[in-house]
């Protein structure tokens, strides 16, 4: 009984070495356990799976650009990995499903970086609606506590690494990527109707959405500690296309989108004020906090649809929600040139300015584009769904916990001082 225990322990202890081992080996999240090995796991195929949580918490701060831009989906797959026409460079930091929770874990990691001179962040409501808190990747991330040898051990112990570094393998041996869900090319049709079907479950999701004060609380807590440590912090508000805008509109939470504009403007007003000082080393003009708006239906927003049957990528959308990153180069390009007088220029500076005065201008665009061909389809498509729709339920309301307001305090305070970042700076 004795032999045939120790037998099954051994095997049991050999197993799970085996299990450690392969994780650790093939590292499907590029977190560098393991070395690139041709034909094995040099092609990190699974490497922005699960949202890349864990591949950002694990590269802030070791990529050696001086600003990172974060976000959600929209700034994954609307800007480069990496920007180099840009002060000190750019990384995306960006990971999709996020939420101001996990943001504002990821601003504070990133402010740990002494060098850390901008940190840009995309904005919308979806960030701050009151939902699930986070993704299932996240407590196995580095974004959780900040640790990263604690959260290899995670990841290397996770089931979930297993069955990535299952698929990196394969797909490694047999030279079969996975289909990245945006191309330059599809079969004829699918943009099109990536287009057209968005708009109603958008209507949905928009008439049950719930602005969240208390999120919105958490992450300009730890925005605010970057901007008093030097770093200027710089947001922009999504250019969503207006097929997916229109929604908003047409779910008649108009007013929650232009109350989240002023909010959005008053923090970051607050936030410069509470900076005491000016960043370090400022990427844009503006001082400690920019705030940046390029939706309500601005030219880009508005461009004509893709054919019915087109094949090649819409020039400025993957698909309504999702703009491509020829766009987020522009919109950067505008937030390093300041204000212009133009009134069609693509951007406004939100900072230092009332938001209220250009909600007319707003609802004047949002009125000529839904006179077009395109904005009459749209229109025609909502009424029915407007007319018949059941009185929504709501979402879900997810409280902060103590201790996950402890947690963000403790990586709050180990962001870099002036100080250091003034000296890292200027050597």
């Amino acid at each position: 009984m004795q032999r045939y225990t120790r037998l099954v322990l051994i095997i049991l202890a050999g197993a799970f070495a085996g299990f450690i081992g392969f994780n650790a080996v093939i590292d499907p999240y590029d977190t560098g356990t393991g070395p690139d090995i041709a034909g094995i796991n040099a092609e990190k195929t699974r490497g922005h799976e699960d949202g890349r949580r864990v591949q950002v918490g694990h590269q802030l701060g070791q990529t050696g650009a001086r600003s990172a831009i974060t976000g959600s989906s929209r700034t994954v797959d609307g800007f480069p990995m990496t920007v180099e026409d840009w002060p000190g460079g750019l990384y995306n930091a960006g990971i999709r499903g996020s939420n101001a929770f996990e943001l504002a874990h990821l601003a504070a990691i990133a402010g740990q970086q002494a060098d850390l001179r901008c940190f840009v962040i995309g904005l919308d409501t979806d960030e701050f609606t009151s939902g699930d808190k986070y993704k299932p990747a996240f407590p196995i991330s580095r974004l959780a506590d900040g640790n990263r040898w604690l959260a290899t051990a995670r990841v290397t112990l996770s089931p979930n690494t297993f069955a990535r570094a299952t698929q990196t393998l394969a797909e490694n041996i047999t030279g079969n990527r996975p289909e990245p869900p945006f191309r330059d090319v599809y079969e004829p049709g699918v943009q099109y109707q990536r287009f057209v079907n968005t708009p109603l479950p958008r209507l949905t999701y928009y008439r049950t959405m719930r602005v969240s004060s208390e999120r919105m609380d958490f992450l300009f807590s730890t925005l605010e500690a970057l901007a008093r440590e030097g770093v200027q912090v710089i947001g922009y508000i999504h250019p969503v296309h207006a097929w997916n805008e229109e929604s908003l509109f047409a779910a008649g939470r108009e007013q929650v989108y232009f109350d989240f504009r002023v909010e959005m403007a008053r923090r970051f007003e607050a936030l410069a004020k509470q900076a005491g000082g000016e960043p370090v080393a400022p990427c844009v003009p503006g001082g400690a906090g920019v705030l940046w708006d390029f939706s309500g239906f601005q030219g880009p927003s508005t461009s004509p649809l893709p054919g019915a049957e087109q094949t090649v990528s819409h020039d400025i959308y993957h698909e309504p929600a999702h703009y491509l990153p020829s766009l987020g180069l522009s919109m950067l390009a505008r937030m390093r040139s300041g204000p212009s007088e133009r009134e069609d220029a693509f951007g406004i500076l939100l900072s230092g300015a009332d938001p209220r005065m250009s909600e007319a201008a707003i609802l004047a665009r949002r009125e000529a584009y839904l006179e077009t061909e395109d904005g009459q389809r749209l229109t025609d498509m909502l009424a029915p769904a407007i007319a018949s729709a059941a009185a929504p339920r709501g979402f879900q309301s997810v409280p902060i916990s103590h201790a996950e307001r402890r947690t963000l305090h403790r990586l709050n305070r180990q962001i870099a001082a002036r100080q250091q970042r003034e000296q890292a700076l200027n050597d």
